[in-house]
């Protein structure tokens, strides 16, 4: 899991300012009903449902991309220090969840992986500038 030293400051000023960047990169804020959250999207004309999990202590952002597929993100801020994961989730034959992780040469098929990579750049970038 990545780990980025962030000044000290009070613990709202970090979570204000991670919040408004997800907003303006079109992230929502996953609200979790007894641990789990489900999104659904349309690839091609037909549903897709995925399911998030709660993770203790962590901020989940979701942000819809490519093909109806999702770019999720998860904060926690502690110690001085932001801890995040990032990933896109999949549902294969609409029961085994997996988590692809970004990659900045995937090819077109998982164009997505490519997108959510960008993002987590930019990411890594605004963090350190705080």
């Amino acid at each position: 899991m990545p780990q980025i030293h962030i000044s000290p400051s009070s613990d709202s000023e970090p979570h204000k300012a991670l919040h408004g960047w997800f907003r303006a990169q079109g992230f929502t804020t996953a609200a979790f009903e007894n641990g789990l959250r489900r999104v659904s999207t349309y690839r091609m004309g037909e549903l897709i449902t995925f399911k998030l999990r709660e993770r203790p202590g962590y901020t989940t952002f979701y942000k819809e991309t490519t093909g109806g597929a999702l770019i999720v993100l998860e904060v926690a801020v502690g110690n001085d220090q932001l801890y995040y994961d990032g990933y896109c989730p999949l549902l294969l034959f609409g029961i085994w969840e997996k988590k692809l992780s970004f990659k900045q040469d995937a090819g077109t098929l998982f164009k997505y992986r490519m997108e959510g990579h960008t993002i987590e750049q930019k990411f890594v970038d605004f963090v350190k500038a705080l």
